[in-house]
C-alpha cells in the first residue's frame, strides 16, 4: 500500500443494500484506507433515511473517515478518487415490471435477463453516462467502479458511448459470498 488513503462516492446512496456494502469498506481499511466517504443519490427523501443511519455506522466504527451525502452532482464527485455506481432507475417499481410483463406473455420475468433485464439495461444506460460524465468533469482521474445492472447492457455502452472513461464493470456478486461458495465446495481448504 502507497500509504494514499482515497475518496469514495457512492453513487444510489439511498439504497438500502449500502449499509451492508459500508461495513465491508470499513472493514477493507486494511487493503483500501479511506480519507472520505461521499453517498450522491438524486432521490433526497430515501438517501437521507440511509444516510443518517450509516452516519451513526461511521462515528461508531470509522470516524477518521469523513462522511457525507449529497444531491448536488458537483458536490458529490469532486475530490473523489473511485466512483462506485450502484444505482437502480425506475426502483422497485420498475423492478417489479421489469419481472411480472413478460410472465404474463410466458417469458422469463427477471431484472438480468430477458426483455425485463433488457429493459432494465437500457434505463440505467443513461444515468451511468450522466455519473461517468459528472465524474470526468468534476475528478478526472477518478475510477469508476460501476456493478448497476444489467450489466452486460450496461458495459457495452459504456464501451462504445465512452470509450476512454476510465469505468470497470463487474457483477455484485460479493466476496465473501465467493468465499462461503469455495468452502462449501472445499475449494479453499
Amino acid at each position: 500500500m502507497n500509504g494514499k488513503k482515497y475518496s469514495v462516492v457512492i453513487a444510489g446512496g439511498g439504497s438500502t443494500f449500502i449499509p451492508g456494502f459500508v461495513l465491508d469498506l470499513i472493514k477493507s481499511q486494511d487493503k483500501f484506507p479511506m480519507r472520505q466517504l461521499k453517498f450522491y443519490d438524486n432521490d433526497a427523501e430515501r438517501q437521507k433515511k440511509i444516510g443518517e443511519a450509516v452516519k451513526i455506522i461511521m462515528k461508531e466504527r470509522a470516524p477518521q473517515i469523513k462522511f457525507s451525502y449529497t444531491t448536488d452532482p458537483k458536490e458529490a464527485f469532486t475530490d473523489v478518487d473511485f466512483v462506485m455506481g450502484s444505482i437502480r432507475v425506475g426502483k422497485y417499481h420498475m423492478r417489479s415490471l421489469d419481472e411480472k410483463i413478460p410472465l404474463k406473455y410466458g417469458v422469463n420475468g427477471q431484472e438480468t435477463t430477458g426483455p425485463g433485464g433488457m429493459a432494465y439495461g437500457l434505463r440505467s444506460i443513461p444515468a451511468i453516462l450522466q455519473i461517468i460524465d459528472w465524474m470526468e468533469e468534476y475528478s478526472p482521474n477518478a475510477w469508476m467502479i460501476n456493478y448497476s445492472n444489467t450489466i452486460a447492457i450496461v458495459a457495452e455502452a459504456c464501451r462504445r458511448l465512452r470509450p476512454h472513461a476510465k469505468v470497470i464493470n463487474i457483477c455484485d456478486m460479493p466476496i465473501d459470498d465467493m468465499d462461503r461458495m469455495a468452502a462449501i465446495c472445499g475449494l479453499n481448504s
